[in-house]
């Protein structure tokens, strides 16, 4: 009976592609492009998970679930309702699982990912999709009062204020990762996970659109809805395919293996857990002490080897040259200087394009070209840092 059923449910979907002027509009097209897309992309991700990307199998299925959300609208928009009533209040929406496998996935590929998952944010997805399975198959009449009743409402906006609130744990991950991020690399392109910030506020703004068709039924505003859509899903599938996990360099420490680490670096470790390298309160004299030996140390490599001109420059680099623990050398920067080692390198950086701004040898080099003799890897972020450390731009400074 279900296969038949299936059967004919395609059926009229190749049907009605062939007369889309008087059935398929524009609304069902944009849904059915986004669905197709969605699911298709959505699987290719989850092929591809496997040794170190095993996190984009989370995103495979977030993408895939957001892309169901229009399938009941596409069986209304081609008819297939009318013929077949029991399949209304299909368990396609996916208001509380969604974004908890979109958070899961963040939690998975950034450089915090030795912290346990927030697996919990997935229960009441899990929740909703047997209540969903079971409302399903109530019924006729009974689904006909549901869909008729506020109940409906009231799922919606619960599942919308869940979303927006695994929406909010996400940010602030992704705060977090940034600022551990910034403790151990000079490099943060395409590492500081700046398109999930992004995603996230244009799903906000995608669930507003959403709530105002629901409450309006207006047709011009669900087709700004569905444009959206489709454009969510195909740029945040783009995304998980660039995207490589943000591992943190402190697992390479001094080259060695984490599962052969001696007495004294296991109590290292451990340390280090106690204090973030963002604790900038120094605790006793000794500690300020021998961050100032430590910081001492830094400043003198600093100086002597100009690695900072190195373009992809991590803490462990500098941990490696002055045989320091990584951690040490972040909390002595963090601590004496109260900043954090991405700015720390910068500022040398700066410092050196000054020089070269001045020097007879490079006068005839762009602005580019004496960034990226810095150890800058853009324009872009040589300007940045330079004018959030000099408070003007290379080429006002480099003119003067």
């Amino acid at each position: 009976m279900a296969q038949r059923i299936g059967i004919h449910i395609f059926e009229e979907l190749f049907q009605h592609s062939f007369h889309m002027k008087e059935t398929f509009n524009l609304v069902s097209l944009l849904d059915t492009l986004g669905l197709v897309q969605g699911v298709l992309l959505g699987i290719m991700l989850i092929l591809i998970h496997s040794g170190k990307r095993k996190a984009v199998l989370y995103l495979g299925l977030f993408i895939i679930l957001f892309s169901l959300e229009p399938l009941e609208n596409i069986f209304h928009e081609l008819g297939v309702l009318q013929k077949w009533p029991h399949l209304i209040l299909l368990p396609v929406s996916f208001h509380f699982l969604a974004y908890p496998l979109f958070y899961i996935y963040l939690q998975k590929i950034s450089i915090l990912e030795d912290e346990r998952p927030s697996y919990w944010t997935m229960v009441p997805g899990f929740l909703e999709l047997i209540v969903g399975v079971v409302v399903f198959f109530l019924p006729l009449h009974i689904k006909t009062w549901i869909k008729d009743s506020n109940a409906m409402l009231i799922y919606f906006l619960l599942g919308m204020g869940y979303s927006l609130f695994i929406q909010i744990l996400a940010l602030k991950w992704i705060v977090r990762h940034r600022n551990e991020l910034e403790n151990q690399y000079s490099l943060l392109l395409h590492r500081n996970l700046k398109w999930s910030t992004y995603f996230i506020y244009a799903s906000i703004v995608f669930s507003m659109l959403f709530l105002l068709t629901f409450l309006t039924d207006d047709r011009s505003v669900y087709i700004v809805y569905s444009a959206v859509n489709v454009v969510l899903i195909y740029w945040i599938s783009y995304q998980g395919f660039a995207q490589q996990n943000i591992s943190p360099v402190y697992h390479s420490v001094l080259n060695v293996p984490s599962g052969a680490k001696n007495e004294s670096a296991k109590n290292e470790d451990k340390i280090i857990k106690e204090n973030p390298a963002d604790k900038k309160v120094i605790k006793t004299p000794d500690e300020q002490e021998i961050f100032r030996q430590v910081l001492d140390r830094i400043q003198d490599h600093m100086v002597k080897s100009r690695c900072f001109t190195k373009e992809d420059l991590t803490i462990v680099d500098i941990s490696e040259a002055i045989h320091e623990h990584p951690r040490r050398i972040s909390q002595s920067i963090n601590s004496l200087l109260g900043t954090n080692f991405n700015n720390y390198i910068n500022s040398f950086r700066v410092e050196y394009a000054k020089e070269l701004f001045s020097s007879d040898q490079y006068k005839n080099l762009s602005i580019e070209g004496i960034g990226m003799e810095a150890g800058f890897h853009s324009k872009s972020t040589f300007y940045a840092a330079f004018k959030k450390i000099e408070g003007t731009t290379p080429a006002k400074l480099r003119s003067e």
